[in-house]
């Protein structure tokens, strides 16, 4: 901002010398112009007040988005555990079923041939 008014001031006191005007008319006027701009400067006291503020603002906001973002990290953290635990449960419950359902069927298939009756003749007559 400085540099800014710096350019504004010596833009229109060119502007002026260039203008075709008496010295004291521009002298005058010049003097006039500078006044119109200070007073319409903020004081410096003022302005590293505003500086201050927004330093601060900005600071606070720095520090919310870091908090947010290590809050994000956590969660997607628990979040791949938790989905890493369900995983490991899932696929435990599923060579235990698989398990289960082998010792079943080997029991039934057990139960199947000795609960056959063997056809007459069959027992080895040798025919």
């Amino acid at each position: 901002m400085n540099s800014f008014m710096k350019g504004v001031l010596i833009g229109a006191g060119i502007g002026l010398l260039i203008a075709p005007m008496r010295g004291e008319q521009l002298r005058q006027l010049l003097a006039q112009r500078f006044e119109e701009l200070r007073a319409n400067l903020p004081e410096n006291e003022q302005l590293n007040q505003y500086t201050r503020q927004v330093t601060n603002r900005v600071s606070q906001t720095a520090d919310n988005l870091k908090n947010l973002a290590q809050q994000a990290a956590n969660t997607v953290q628990s979040a791949g555990s938790q989905l890493g635990n369900i995983g490991q449960q899932a696929a435990s419950n599923v060579k235990n079923t698989t398990q289960d359902v082998a010792s079943t069927t080997k029991q039934a298939v057990s139960q199947a041939t000795s609960n056959t009756p063997t056809p007459p003749g069959a027992a080895g007559s040798g025919a």
